[in-house]
This record gives C-alpha cells, structure tokens and sequence, in this order.
C-alpha cells in the first residue's frame, strides 16, 4: 500500500512538473506553480482527470473533455496575491499569455460547465480547459491603447511638459494603431499592478515617471501607476528608477535593451540570450547605469529553432518560454544576487515579444497533433 502511495506521489510530482512547463510564457514561475498546485489538489482526487488535462495540453487542436473545478462563493481563486476567475487563471497560464479578465473570453459551443458571470448559485462545476474558451477579437472590446480624441480631424495636443523632468520626446498616439510588437507587464513583488502596455513602435521607453500609458505610444510611466497594496521597500526602488530603460525592436525583429538611468541598476533574463551564449537558462545578467545587450533576443535564430525540421509538437511548444525577457530594478535574482525568484524583487517587468509566438502558433497548426508524446 505504502509503495502504491510513493509511486502516486512520485507520479503528481512528475506530470506538476511538466504541466508548469506548458505555461504560455509572462507568468512568473511563483505564481505558475501555485496556480497548478491548486488544480492539482482540486483534481488528484478525481480519476484520470489530471491524465486528461495533460491530453489536452499536449494536443490543443484535438476534442477535449471540460476541466472542472467546483466554483467558490465569489467564483474566484486566490493565487498567491492575486484572486482572479478560474479559467481566466488557466487560460492565461496555457493559451492566452496576455489576457486580462473574463471579459475577453467566450466559452466554446463544446463546454458544458462554462463559467457565468454574475450570481448564478445553480453553478455547481466551473470549467477551467482553456481550450473550451475562445478570445473576443480585440475590435470588439473597448480600446485600452488609443486615447479618445473627440474631433477626428483635429491632432490631439501633446500634454504640457512638466510631465516629467526627462528630455526625450515621446511619440503622442493616434487613430493608426500599429500591432504590438511586444507586451510588458509590471509587477511589485508578486503582484501585477496596472494596465498591460502594449508596444507598437520599435523604440519603447519604460521610466519611472509620472507621464499616463494612455497617452504616449512609446512611453510606459511607472510612476504613475498606483497600487493600494504596495509593499515596504518598493517605494523606494520606485523613486530611483528615473529614466529606466529603453527597448528597441530592429528591422531584423532583434531586440535590443539599455539601461537609461543614471543611478539604478537593471538586471536582464532572456533564456534565448542564456543559451546562445552557453549559459545556464536562469543566468541573470547585471547591467549598470547607461550599458546595454544587443540582440537580448534574436529572432534569426529562434526562427531557426521553430523551423527545424526534427522538432517535435511538444518541443516547439516548449519554446515559448523563450519569448519572455524579464527585467527588475535596482535588485537581482537567482544564484548570484540572493532571490531565489524575481517575485523577491520590489519591481520588475515580464516583455513578451509576440512574433516568435505568432511563428510557434504557425507551425504547431503544420504538425499533426498525434507527434506531441507523452513520456513518463
């Protein structure tokens, strides 16, 4: 009986394992484990539904059972800091790496325990298969990019400069909105404060003043951010950020990131980078006031990697979690520097580069799902 045991314990260990390697890319590693050890302990109970979530995550084009967990009294689960939707939790983990709420999502006609807003007591299972949800197109959803101008034929006129002491002029948006080149999320310690910015010129500028999101196409303020939770210490990162970073997306698809401030310093993940360079994947590399990596992700090269002819549907799908580049302020993580994890940094970013994921999508739809294997 107690080998039984050990050999079941041994096995949720291995299939936890695999499933937090399956997440989609800007979700820390903290907040991925959790989430999936909180489905884990929902489902370890319940025959073979673990076995059926790995099918599905390794055959995403293939008909799936529903996932299904009972829902809470506010239909929420709190992971870590955050307490979210369920399927927004999971959807966003394995499909949709930069979702932000339930409302971007629409269950499938296949889904027969769809989450429902609003409160619905009857709801007794909650589907979490985030390939029984499909995305709202974005010309649907009200825009959170492109700032509201009342007179369409009148430019908007650029905010006063005491915005901020910074000399560079940023770009105003306007009615042409370009697609996102990458998206960057920031977080203080585990949590994820503000808006998405989404980036659509090749030049992108992260600082920490006071100058809104909305309003600059190129200009993400950190200081105008707001957090009611925020945390001892951040404060204090915050104020010496000043001119923070700059990002660059080449003609190439390359991206390039410099360290703009005078007196903080940044500190760079990009697993691409890492293993271009014979490096271990959780290499952090320090960069001091006014240094920069060019090329901190090549897209020759991951073209490469998704094109090779060898390749695997689980492989490919595993490359995801090289089109993340992380970024802290002023404190770094891993062996060198004392965090065990950037969720142990007051604040730090998650960049998301979107072409190599758009390539990774093409060429999953080209292999046939019966090449993903399962190996124990």
């Amino acid at each position: 009986m107690n080998d039984y045991h050990d050999r079941k314990s041994f096995n949720l260990h291995v299939l936890r394992s695999k499933i937090v390697n399956w997440k989609q890319g800007h979700e820390d590693n903290e907040h991925s484990q959790r989430a999936v050890d909180f489905l884990i302990k929902k489902l370890k109970n319940s025959d073979g539904v673990l076995d059926s979530l790995a099918k599905v995550l390794l055959n995403p084009h293939c008909s799936s059972p529903c996932i299904t967990i009972p829902p809470s009294v506010d239909k929420r689960i709190q992971i870590v800091y955050r307490k979210e939707f369920p399927h927004v939790v999971y959807c966003r983990l394995w499909r949709f790496a930069d979702l932000q709420n339930y409302h971007e999502l629409v269950p499938s006609l296949q889904c027969r325990y769809p989450f429902s807003p609003g409160n619905n007591r009857n709801q007794k299972l909650v589907c979490i298969n985030p390939y029984h949800y499909n995305r709202v197109p974005s010309q649907v959803l009200p825009s959170i990019i492109e700032p509201r101008i009342n007179n369409e034929n009148t430019p908007p006129t650029p905010p006063p400069s005491s915005y901020s002491p910074d000399p560079y002029s940023p770009q105003w948006t306007n009615h042409q909105v370009l697609p996102p080149w990458c998206t960057i999320n920031y977080y203080e310690y585990s949590n994820k404060v503000g808006e998405q910015f989404r980036a659509s010129l090749p030049q992108i500028f992260v600082d920490g003043y006071t100058s809104p999101c909305r309003n600059f196409a190129n200009r993400f303020s950190l200081g105008f951010l707001e957090n009611v939770k925020r945390q001892k210490g951040v404060e204090y990162v915050r104020a010496s950020i000043g001119r923070g970073i700059e990002l660059i997306e080449h003609e190439n698809g390359d991206v390039s990131v410099r360290n703009r401030s005078w007196s903080c310093s940044i500190f760079v993940q990009s697993i691409l980078y890492n293993r271009l360079n014979g490096l271990n994947d959780s290499t952090v590399y320090h960069l001091q006031r006014r240094q920069s990596i060019h090329s901190i992700f090549n897209l020759s090269i991951f073209t490469q990697l998704v094109n090779n002819p060898l390749a695997t549907y689980e492989s490919i799908l595993d490359l995801t979690k090289l089109c993340t580049i992380q970024v802290s302020f002023k404190y770094g993580w891993g062996y060198d520097f004392g965090q065990r994890e950037i969720t142990s940094t007051p604040c730090w970013l998650s960049i998301l580069i979107n072409e190599p994921l758009r390539l990774i999508d093409t060429r999953l739809q080209q292999l046939q799902p019966q090449q993903a294997t399962t190996s124990s």
